[in-house]
């Protein structure tokens, strides 16, 4: 039971607290636009500067153009097909009985100006055998833990995509692949390298596949929170040519140059810039992860969308390509207006995919009828009980 007379007064200093930092952040955004028309013409003189620097945070690469570039949204061709996936999971628990999980990709291919049906369906998939429960590492077999369960679903994502996605070219369709979420497995930074491995071997050869077939794809990234376009201002702001973070010379000042825009996001920039439809220029992105994309470099653009900034990220030979650029930049802004803000592709693939806790519930009742009709010992945790709301 909340006591609301104690809550009251941290509310009210909650809420205190936030205008001040709304106020403080407006100032911020309104300097990052400063910042951003002042470059206008010499951004090719900025972007040396970034290309030069050493810094803490990460800088967006290869500029083509002003950062504040608006392209207005090409049309859209007529006849089109879009193939979309999103995935969900059961994780493994070890308050239950059976150690297993489930994965399970939402999959669909939507067809516009040719009158077919689309395809809706989903594809679960039980993984129970040692090798599936259990991986290498350094000799040793570990338990795989809810972060590796994510990461092999997300691979699976992106393989099935790739197998719609060659199916459709194969037809003569003229289509373009959405994911929901990055290209760029950030989360696999730092992993050990057999990790690393087992995953990328996999985004490395559906990449290949749908380069094979020359069907662009897209990850789809609602409300961004990245500041790499940001961080080429903040370079632009430090006094240093080259700037270098490891030995400034202002760290002992109250604040340091880079910092008054420090917190504004792209896409707060980019909202004040852009009309609906427009999308940024092309930007390269600099994550160290993609060293091992072998050629499939990962460049993106910002697209106002209607009801916010999203953030489009592509395989290299789609940046290279103007008509494809142009197809990605149209069918991916029409997706979002099909959907109300968000590609409805990738909204129908997410609730084909997603587990619910019912869903969940029945997993585990059904598998465990299964266990008693074969005479297998069943255990469930008290914890696992009072979730499902047995008596004990």
């Amino acid at each position: 039971m909340l006591d609301f007379t104690v809550l009251q007064q941290q509310l009210n200093d909650m809420v205190g607290n936030q205008t001040r930092v709304r106020r403080t952040f407006q100032d911020k955004l309104a300097l990052a636009r400063q910042e951003l028309a002042s470059w206008s013409e010499r951004w090719s003189e900025l972007g040396q500067k970034a290309d030069d620097s050493r810094t803490s945070w990460l800088l967006a690469g290869d500029l083509r153009g002003p950062l504040s570039a608006h392209v207005p949204a090409p049309a859209r061709p007529g006849a089109l097909t879009v193939a979309a996936t999103d995935g969900s999971q059961i994780f493994p628990d070890r308050h239950e009985f059976a150690d297993c999980y489930v994965l399970n990709v939402g999959k669909i291919v939507l067809h516009y100006g040719s009158g077919e049906r689309p395809l809706m369906t989903s594809a679960p998939r039980l993984f129970y055998r040692e090798n599936e429960m259990t991986w290498d590492f350094n000799g040793k077999r570990i338990p795989v833990t809810s972060e590796i369960v994510g990461f092999r679903r997300g691979a699976w994502e992106i393989r099935e995509l790739a197998l719609l996605a060659e199916q459709a070219a194969q037809e003569q369709r003229k289509v373009l692949a959405l994911t929901d979420g990055t290209l760029i497995l950030w989360a696999l930074v730092g992993k050990p390298p057999q990790l690393q491995q087992q995953i990328l071997e996999t985004y490395r050869s559906s990449f290949d596949l749908m380069y094979e077939y020359q069907v662009p794809f897209i990850g789809y990234i609602s409300q961004p929170g990245s500041a790499e376009i940001i961080n080429i201002l903040r370079v632009g702001l430090c006094p240093e040519n080259p700037t270098n973070c490891d030995k400034c010379p202002y760290k002992h000042e109250p604040e340091l140059p880079c910092e008054p825009i420090e917190g504004v996001t792209d896409a707060d920039l980019f909202s004040t810039q852009l009309q609906p439809g427009e999308r940024t220029a092309l930007f390269k992105s600099r994550s160290d992860i993609l060293q091992h994309y072998g050629p499939h470099t990962v460049y993106f653009f910002y697209v106002h969308v209607g009801t916010e900034i999203a953030r489009i990220e592509i395989p290299h030979w789609v940046a290279n390509d103007a008509a494809l650029l142009d197809f990605v930049h149209a069918a991916s802004y029409d997706q979002a207006q099909k959907g109300q803000g968000y590609p409805v592709s990738l909204a129908e693939s997410h609730e084909l995919a997603v587990v619910r806790s019912t869903e969940r519930e029945q997993f585990f009742r059904t598998l465990e009828h299964l266990y008693v009709r074969q005479g297998l010992e069943v255990s469930i945790s008290r914890k696992s009980l009072k979730k499902r709301n047995v008596n004990i």
